[in-house]
């Protein structure tokens, strides 16, 4: 991805998105490092907090009765990584978390 230019990438991400298909991390990864890279913005924590967000926004788009404890666990990594803290009750990854318990009793 790293050799594609910001037209190609800006395309094939649109192409996948009217086909439905969320973007993958890597996807993820080269939009937060080429804003940051526009920005010229040393926060090194925006980025892992765009991650968190895209990653909740994935999984919530989900129907409810299709989220798992992995997915729960994913966004609760990803919450503290970019948060520097482990999730608070009434965080999205307590949500999801949640959902997740009520799934697997289900």
């Amino acid at each position: 991805m790293e050799n594609m230019d910001t037209i190609q990438f800006r395309h094939r991400i649109n192409a996948r998105r009217r086909d439905g298909q969320p973007l993958r991390d890597d996807e993820i990864n080269f939009i937060t490092s080429q804003s940051t890279d526009l920005a010229g913005s040393p926060d090194t924590k925006y980025p892992e907090q765009v991650q968190w967000a895209a990653k909740a926004e994935q999984i919530l788009s989900k129907p409810a009765n299709e989220i798992s404890t992995d997915d729960a666990k994913n966004v609760t990594a990803k919450e503290a990584h970019a948060f520097d803290a482990l999730p608070v009750l009434g965080s999205v990854a307590s949500h999801i978390q949640s959902v997740a318990d009520k799934n697997t009793k289900s």
